[in-house]
């Protein structure tokens, strides 16, 4: 079997072991009896404890009226069908629990059971962040799935850091976070879609990954434009490039095109009246911080400095 071949059977055998899970897999889910359960409209709520986190059902529900409009023209089964969520108590009983999550993770995905694992930390905006940025990947994954393929890195990454900023009912953090990239710390757009995390080299470079990624997404996926972003997935699970899908859904000549537009844009919603930042600056007047409450660890944000 040809290098080609032989990958595409290892890819294939890979979603077929995540939609034909055994019952006895992690994501078949741990004994219920083990756990409390909540019931709301499109989520069944399993936590550790007699208490669950306060008001959980109601939020949960205010957040997906939120990602319903964005994420069910990629999963219309969100509407008809619960997902399940498993909330621990705390890290410890996560790390320790049936599902085996990696020791880095703050939240893991099942597509297979429609399920979503988290721990509580007892903040609440910070676990809405999480549970939306695992449930962006598996509406979005299971949209991509119907083929039998995974949705690019950047494009998957992304609008999960996009559901998960939404969360927040007073603005996220990676919007607040975007005004903060100058554009040498960019990679460039001819580059950029086929960059893999695994390629980059520390984690500064990877937390600009994902907020670059995050930019473009909220670029591409603007409110009057959510059938155009719909479009261009389509073409990208088709198996076209990037670049021709650009061109066909939005009508952007090149990558590097995309990225004079996007600058554009990234100015003029974060231009300040008293002539602050912009992504064109080419100083180093700020320092990127980490942020704990962002479902990806190594995300650091800015914060300018004092003069």
């Amino acid at each position: 079997m040809a290098a080609d071949g032989r990958r595409q059977f290892i890819f294939i055998s890979a979603l077929a072991l995540i939609f034909f899970s055994p019952p006895d897999s992690p994501a078949a889910g741990p004994a219920r009896a083990a756990w409390h359960t909540k019931s709301s409209p499109h989520f069944e709520v399993y936590h550790e404890g007699i208490w669950s986190p306060g008001a959980i059902s109601l939020e949960l529900e205010r957040m997906y009226s939120s990602m319903c409009l964005d994420m069910a023209m990629f999963a219309p089964w969100m509407v008809r069908e619960k997902t399940r969520i498993y909330i621990y108590s705390g890290q410890e009983s996560y790390l320790a629990g049936e599902f085996s999550p990696p020791k880095w993770s703050k939240g893991l995905a099942y597509l297979a059971r429609k399920t979503v694992v988290v721990y509580d930390t007892g903040d609440m905006a910070a676990l809405k962040a999480v549970i939306a940025h695992e449930l962006s990947h598996l509406y979005f994954e299971s949209y991509f799935a119907e083929k039998l393929r995974y949705p690019p890195q950047w494009l998957n990454e992304g609008l999960a850091v996009l559901m998960e900023d939404k969360a927040y009912s007073s603005g996220g953090p990676w919007a607040a976070a975007l005004p903060y990239m100058t554009k040498e710390r960019l990679v460039e757009f001819d580059r950029f879609f086929g960059v893999k995390i695994g390629d980059l080299p520390g984690d500064r470079q990877i937390g600009d990954w994902y907020l670059q990624s995050y930019g473009i997404v909220a670029y591409l996926l603007r409110s009057r434009q959510r059938l155009q972003f719909k479009n261009f997935c389509g073409l990208i699970r088709d198996g076209e490039a990037t670049g021709e899908a650009l061109w066909k859904i939005y009508r952007e000549k090149s990558p590097l095109e995309l990225q004079r537009r996007w600058l554009s844009w990234t100015m003029a919603i974060n231009r300040e009246p008293s002539g602050g930042f912009s992504i064109n600056d080419r100083g180093g007047g700020f320092e990127f911080k980490q942020a704990e409450f962002s479902s990806f660890g190594f995300t650091k944000f800015g914060k300018k400095e004092k003069k």
